[in-house]
């Protein structure tokens, strides 16, 4: 499951009709809590003074919660609809007053790996398969806008020889945004006629650009391939 646009407005109180079955708190940051109710999942970024639902979940009741401490992930057992995963709580743990003041805030962006998966399969019962979704390919890239619209926000990435390799875009939600980039050059900046083929970029050192507005972030992030890919 994605970290979803934490653009509801903050509750005083978790909902009076929300039975709740589990609360924990943070191991990164205190402040942050994470209440399993009996019918989704809310957070609280100042100590349970005011709460947002958080995640695209179904109904369900949230049984217990645990941030991985490796991966960063916020792992969701429920009853009824197995486990929930939430890629990479850190923007979450994060979100400070200072961050929430900016018009614009690019969070720390984790390596990224590159690496060729073979294909998979999937098991069939009737029309609907019992399989959830894998995180996306490549690195994820989170931002705060404080004041969103509907122009999209524009993320560029530049190799450390100051080359442009991708440009992307993503909506720009009042709240936490994501999106992700597979480690391969976008289509704008390949030669469609000169037979270059979409292979991942070299392992190193890159610099993502968030553009919103007037407003810019940049945060550097690290790079690696697997051993045997061929790269650009």
């Amino acid at each position: 499951m994605r970290l979803s646009p934490a653009n509801a407005a903050p509750l005083p109180s978790l909902p009076a009709s929300h039975p709740v079955k589990v609360v924990r708190e943070d191991p990164f940051n205190p402040e942050v809590l994470y209440a399993g109710t009996e019918f989704a999942l809310f957070v609280s970024i100042d100590r349970g003074k005011h709460w947002t639902k958080l995640g695209g979940l179904p109904t369900v009741a949230v049984d217990d919660i645990l941030v991985h401490p490796r991966e960063r992930d916020l792992v969701l057992a429920t009853h009824g609809r197995s486990v929930y995963v939430i890629d990479d709580i850190r923007p979450v743990e994060d979100l400070t007053a200072a961050v929430r003041a900016k018009p614009v805030h690019l969070f720390p962006i984790g390596a990224a790996h590159g690496r060729a998966l073979l294909p998979g399969f999937e098991e069939w019962s009737g029309s609907t398969v019992f399989r959830g979704a894998n995180p996306p390919e490549g690195v994820l890239i989170s931002f705060w806008v404080g004041d969103g619209g509907p122009d999209p926000a524009k993320i560029e990435i530049k190799n450390a020889q100051g080359q442009t390799v991708a440009n992307l875009s993503a909506a720009a939600f009042t709240g936490i945004n994501r999106t992700s980039w597979d480690l391969k050059p976008t289509k704008d900046v390949l030669n469609d006629y000169g037979g270059e083929g979409v292979l991942f970029v070299r392992p190193g050192k890159y610099e993502a650009t968030l553009s919103y507005g007037e407003a810019k972030e940049k945060q550097s992030f690290e790079v690696t391939i697997a051993p045997g890919i061929e790269t650009r």
